[in-house]
């Protein structure tokens, strides 16, 4: 939830806000945005449940503005001598607080000493701003999925054929295991979430780069997925949405992430999918961690949001 006076929300900083927190999800078939945002204004912010039912609560203002609401909450949280830190610092422009109205609720202040300069900080710092709400987002998805607790046989069979360790939740069970790889569903009346799991030999054919990725995955979809139709088989739908792709650390090892659309051939299944591709030289091979869902008529966000958090508890 954001809140602002409406001045502010209407205005140069309101649109430069919403143009980095509205944008979109990468990749859904349907447009999906990062943060489903709701903004308030100061009178509606005064509402307790409001305040209650909010995990993420983000305050915006000028700390000169005497006539803001939002301003005012903002000088009383921080305090009179981080106002004239704010003043005297420019890079005093974020602070936090955590469970302020609600227990697991992470609030941010985002201020300027003025108009100006808050312009300048909505444009400047809004990655730390993510940043922060992300990792309470992690926190909160990490609580919520192993909650009913861990799928202890599944992520025992994963160390042993593999050297893995990949904490896999209870409500996802072993759909095929082998030597050479494993597949894990979640399966509800409306979604389906799969992790798939294999190793390869290091090599320049495996080398982290988006045509490795696109011709990899490709191959082993084809042999591993398809339906109850003959001749049905996964592939990466590119056609429309490219695939998005960031070179990253993971688990402190060279990796290529991959977000992109699949569809499966002579069938009408599609969806979403993210592929880790993680380089372990002491084992000389590449780890290939991927995660698709198929969800007709649903939002694919929050459920590839859970498969991350699930792959964020890789080590190896």
């Amino acid at each position: 939830m954001g809140c602002c006076d409406e001045y502010t929300w209407t205005t140069t900083i309101g649109d430069t806000f919403k143009n980095y927190f509205e944008a979109l999800y990468p990749v859904t078939p349907q447009a999906e945005p990062i943060y489903d945002l709701r903004y308030k204004t100061p009178k509606q912010f005064k509402d307790g449940k409001i305040l209650r039912t909010h995990r993420a609560i983000l305050i915006i203002g000028a700390l000169d503005d005497k006539n803001d609401p939002a301003s005012a909450v903002i000088r009383k949280a921080i305090g009179p001598e981080n106002v004239k830190k704010a003043k005297n610092n420019p890079s005093y422009r974020i602070a936090s607080h955590k469970d302020r109205w609600a227990e697991g609720q992470t609030v941010i202040y985002w201020f300027g000493p003025t108009r100006s300069e808050l312009l300048k900080t909505v444009s400047k710092d809004y990655q730390e701003i993510m940043k922060q709400f992300n990792k309470a987002d992690t926190d909160f998805f990490i609580q919520q999925i192993y909650a009913p607790g861990s799928n202890v046989d599944a992520t025992n069979a994963i160390f042993e054929n593999f050297k893995i360790d990949l904490k896999i939740p209870r409500d996802f069970t072993l759909a095929n295991i082998d030597s050479t790889s494993v597949w894990l569903r979640r399966e509800t009346n409306k979604t389906s979430s799969n992790i798939f799991i294999t190793t390869l030999p290091m090599a320049d054919s495996t080398a982290l780069n988006p045509e490795n990725h696109k011709r990899i995955r490709n191959q082993l979809t084809k042999i591993y997925f398809s339906t109850h139709i003959e001749d049905t088989y996964m592939q990466i739908d590119d056609e429309v949405l490219p695939i998005y792709y960031q070179e990253m650390t993971f688990d402190k090892k060279e990796a290529l992430q991959a977000r992109g659309l699949w569809k499966m051939f002579n069938d009408f299944m599609g969806g979403s999918f993210v592929t880790y591709m993680i380089k372990d030289p002491a084992n000389n091979r590449v780890i290939i961690l991927d995660g698709f869902v198929h969800a007709p008529g649903q939002k694919k966000r929050p459920q590839m949001r859970k498969l991350d958090m699930i792959f964020s508890t890789f080590s190896s």
